[in-house]
Protein backbone atom coordinates (compact mmCIF):
# COMPACT_ATOMS: atom_id res chain seq x y z
CA UNK A 1 0.00 0.00 0.00
CA UNK A 2 2.57 2.57 0.79
CA UNK A 3 4.13 1.83 -2.46
CA UNK A 4 1.21 2.94 -4.22
CA UNK A 5 1.14 6.46 -2.30
CA UNK A 6 2.88 7.78 -5.07
CA UNK A 7 0.74 6.64 -7.78
CA UNK A 8 -2.70 7.77 -5.32
CA UNK A 9 -0.66 11.62 -5.21
CA UNK A 10 -0.46 11.98 -8.84
CA UNK A 11 -3.98 10.95 -9.68
CA UNK A 12 -6.15 13.78 -11.50
CA UNK A 13 -9.54 15.31 -10.12
CA UNK A 14 -12.61 13.88 -11.63
CA UNK A 15 -12.70 16.72 -13.98
CA UNK A 16 -8.77 15.87 -15.27
CA UNK A 17 -9.30 12.46 -16.10
CA UNK A 18 -9.83 11.67 -19.88
CA UNK A 19 -13.09 10.26 -20.85
CA UNK A 20 -13.98 7.38 -22.43
CA UNK A 21 -15.00 8.17 -26.23
CA UNK A 22 -16.95 7.08 -29.01
CA UNK A 23 -15.25 5.51 -31.81
CA UNK A 24 -17.65 4.51 -34.54
CA UNK A 25 -19.65 1.59 -32.52
CA UNK A 26 -17.37 1.11 -30.24
CA UNK A 27 -16.96 3.03 -26.45
CA UNK A 28 -12.93 3.62 -26.28
CA UNK A 29 -11.48 3.51 -22.31
CA UNK A 30 -7.83 4.08 -24.56
CA UNK A 31 -7.04 7.39 -23.64
CA UNK A 32 -7.96 6.46 -19.92
CA UNK A 33 -5.19 3.86 -20.51
CA UNK A 34 -2.78 5.75 -21.58
CA UNK A 35 -3.12 8.24 -18.39
CA UNK A 36 -3.02 5.37 -16.29
CA UNK A 37 0.49 4.28 -17.50
CA UNK A 38 1.91 7.66 -17.55
CA UNK A 39 1.04 8.40 -14.19
CA UNK A 40 2.04 5.07 -13.27
CA UNK A 41 5.28 6.08 -14.83
CA UNK A 42 5.79 9.08 -13.40
CA UNK A 43 5.09 7.45 -9.25
CA UNK A 44 7.65 5.27 -10.63
CA UNK A 45 5.71 2.01 -9.55
CA UNK A 46 5.43 0.84 -13.37
CA UNK A 47 8.06 0.82 -16.26
CA UNK A 48 5.66 -1.28 -18.51
CA UNK A 49 2.26 -1.20 -19.75
CA UNK A 50 0.09 -3.01 -22.50
CA UNK A 51 -3.07 -0.65 -23.39
CA UNK A 52 -5.87 -2.08 -25.62
CA UNK A 53 -8.08 -0.58 -28.19
CA UNK A 54 -10.74 -3.04 -29.50
CA UNK A 55 -13.25 -3.36 -32.60
CA UNK A 56 -10.40 -3.84 -35.33
CA UNK A 57 -12.10 -7.48 -35.87
CA UNK A 58 -14.21 -6.17 -38.82
CA UNK A 59 -15.98 -9.14 -40.76
CA UNK A 60 -18.09 -6.64 -41.83
CA UNK A 61 -19.03 -2.96 -42.49
CA UNK A 62 -15.17 -2.24 -42.45
CA UNK A 63 -15.04 1.21 -44.30
CA UNK A 64 -17.63 2.22 -41.85
CA UNK A 65 -16.11 0.90 -38.58
CA UNK A 66 -11.92 1.49 -39.20
CA UNK A 67 -11.97 4.86 -39.99
CA UNK A 68 -13.35 6.33 -36.75
CA UNK A 69 -11.36 3.52 -34.89
CA UNK A 70 -7.89 4.65 -36.79
CA UNK A 71 -8.81 8.04 -35.83
CA UNK A 72 -9.38 7.75 -32.44
CA UNK A 73 -6.02 5.63 -32.47
CA UNK A 74 -3.89 8.61 -33.55
CA UNK A 75 -5.16 10.81 -31.44
CA UNK A 76 -4.49 8.83 -28.29
CA UNK A 77 -0.91 8.60 -29.70
CA UNK A 78 -0.92 11.83 -29.84
CA UNK A 79 -2.19 12.08 -26.48
CA UNK A 80 0.20 9.75 -25.14
CA UNK A 81 3.24 11.67 -26.33
CA UNK A 82 1.72 15.32 -25.40
CA UNK A 83 1.07 14.17 -22.05
CA UNK A 84 4.38 12.80 -21.34
CA UNK A 85 5.89 16.09 -22.40
CA UNK A 86 3.74 17.46 -19.77
CA UNK A 87 5.24 14.69 -17.45
CA UNK A 88 8.67 15.02 -18.15
CA UNK A 89 8.69 11.40 -19.59
CA UNK A 90 8.81 11.81 -23.07
CA UNK A 91 13.02 11.41 -23.51
CA UNK A 92 12.20 7.76 -21.25
CA UNK A 93 9.90 6.13 -23.79
CA UNK A 94 9.87 3.26 -26.31
CA UNK A 95 6.29 2.67 -27.81
CA UNK A 96 5.29 0.03 -29.63
CA UNK A 97 2.24 -0.08 -31.63
CA UNK A 98 1.41 -3.52 -33.41
CA UNK A 99 -1.57 -6.13 -33.73
CA UNK A 100 -1.94 -9.91 -33.48
CA UNK A 101 -3.15 -10.00 -37.53
CA UNK A 102 -3.82 -8.36 -40.21
CA UNK A 103 -6.82 -7.46 -42.45
CA UNK A 104 -7.12 -9.10 -45.91
CA UNK A 105 -6.59 -7.03 -48.58
CA UNK A 106 -9.96 -7.66 -50.62
CA UNK A 107 -13.46 -7.49 -49.28
CA UNK A 108 -15.53 -10.16 -48.11
CA UNK A 109 -18.87 -10.29 -48.65
CA UNK A 110 -20.39 -8.47 -46.23
CA UNK A 111 -18.44 -5.66 -46.73
CA UNK A 112 -15.64 -6.86 -44.23
CA UNK A 113 -12.42 -8.09 -44.37
CA UNK A 114 -11.21 -11.03 -42.09
CA UNK A 115 -8.00 -12.44 -41.10
CA UNK A 116 -4.83 -12.22 -42.62
CA UNK A 117 -1.57 -13.06 -41.70
CA UNK A 118 0.17 -10.08 -42.60
CA UNK A 119 0.15 -7.13 -40.19
CA UNK A 120 2.43 -4.28 -39.03
CA UNK A 121 4.27 -3.22 -36.31
CA UNK A 122 5.59 0.91 -34.90
CA UNK A 123 7.81 1.52 -32.85
CA UNK A 124 8.12 5.19 -31.42
CA UNK A 125 11.11 6.83 -29.40
CA UNK A 126 12.20 10.20 -29.34
CA UNK A 127 15.63 11.96 -31.11
CA UNK A 128 16.99 8.61 -32.31
CA UNK A 129 18.28 7.72 -35.46
CA UNK A 130 16.15 4.86 -36.29
CA UNK A 131 13.07 6.84 -37.13
CA UNK A 132 11.11 7.84 -40.14
CA UNK A 133 12.12 4.89 -41.56
CA UNK A 134 9.77 1.57 -43.01
CA UNK A 135 11.59 -1.97 -43.14
CA UNK A 136 9.82 -4.56 -44.81
CA UNK A 137 8.05 -4.79 -48.40
CA UNK A 138 4.81 -6.60 -49.57
CA UNK A 139 3.77 -7.72 -53.40
CA UNK A 140 0.59 -6.38 -54.95
CA UNK A 141 -1.15 -8.72 -52.76
CA UNK A 142 -0.04 -7.73 -49.66
CA UNK A 143 1.76 -10.83 -49.25
CA UNK A 144 5.25 -10.19 -47.47
CA UNK A 145 8.71 -10.43 -49.36
CA UNK A 146 11.56 -11.98 -47.74
CA UNK A 147 14.02 -9.18 -46.00
CA UNK A 148 17.67 -10.38 -45.98
CA UNK A 149 18.34 -9.50 -42.04
CA UNK A 150 21.98 -8.11 -42.63
CA UNK A 151 21.13 -5.65 -45.07
CA UNK A 152 17.43 -5.31 -44.32
CA UNK A 153 16.92 -5.50 -48.25
CA UNK A 154 14.44 -7.64 -50.14
CA UNK A 155 16.15 -10.83 -50.93
CA UNK A 156 14.50 -14.22 -52.00
CA UNK A 157 17.59 -15.68 -51.50
CA UNK A 158 19.01 -15.09 -47.84
CA UNK A 159 16.20 -13.41 -46.44
CA UNK A 160 13.17 -14.69 -44.26
CA UNK A 161 9.57 -13.34 -43.71
CA UNK A 162 9.53 -10.40 -40.78
CA UNK A 163 6.99 -11.99 -38.06
CA UNK A 164 6.77 -10.27 -34.65
CA UNK A 165 9.45 -12.46 -32.83
CA UNK A 166 11.57 -10.86 -35.17
CA UNK A 167 11.18 -7.35 -33.73
CA UNK A 168 10.77 -8.35 -30.25
CA UNK A 169 13.89 -10.40 -30.21
CA UNK A 170 15.52 -7.14 -31.66
CA UNK A 171 14.19 -5.41 -29.00
CA UNK A 172 14.74 -7.20 -26.24
CA UNK A 173 18.40 -6.65 -27.31
CA UNK A 174 17.94 -3.36 -27.74
CA UNK A 175 16.34 -2.72 -24.56
CA UNK A 176 19.19 -3.86 -22.84
CA UNK A 177 17.49 -7.15 -21.64
CA UNK A 178 18.11 -9.93 -24.13
CA UNK A 179 20.09 -12.19 -21.95
CA UNK A 180 18.31 -11.60 -18.44
CA UNK A 181 17.60 -14.92 -16.83
CA UNK A 182 13.50 -14.26 -16.98
CA UNK A 183 13.95 -13.80 -21.11
CA UNK A 184 15.85 -16.99 -20.72
CA UNK A 185 13.04 -18.40 -19.72
CA UNK A 186 10.66 -17.12 -22.59
CA UNK A 187 13.45 -17.53 -25.05
CA UNK A 188 13.39 -17.28 -29.09
CA UNK A 189 14.71 -20.33 -30.71
CA UNK A 190 15.63 -20.76 -34.43
CA UNK A 191 14.21 -16.84 -35.41
CA UNK A 192 17.14 -14.74 -37.20
CA UNK A 193 18.48 -11.57 -35.55
CA UNK A 194 17.10 -8.24 -37.38
CA UNK A 195 19.25 -5.12 -36.74
CA UNK A 196 15.98 -3.02 -37.19
CA UNK A 197 17.65 -0.35 -34.32
CA UNK A 198 21.29 0.24 -36.07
Amino acid sequence: ADALKPFGNLLPDASSIQPTRFAGAELSSLHQQIQSALIAFKAGVSIAADVVETGYDTHSNQDRDHEPLLVNSIDAIDYLWTYAEELGLADRLVVLIGTDFGRTPFYNGTGGKDHWPIGSTVVMERNVEFTNRALGETDEGHNAKNINPDTLLVDNINGVGIKPAHVHKALRRYLGFENSEITQRFAFNNIEDFNFFG
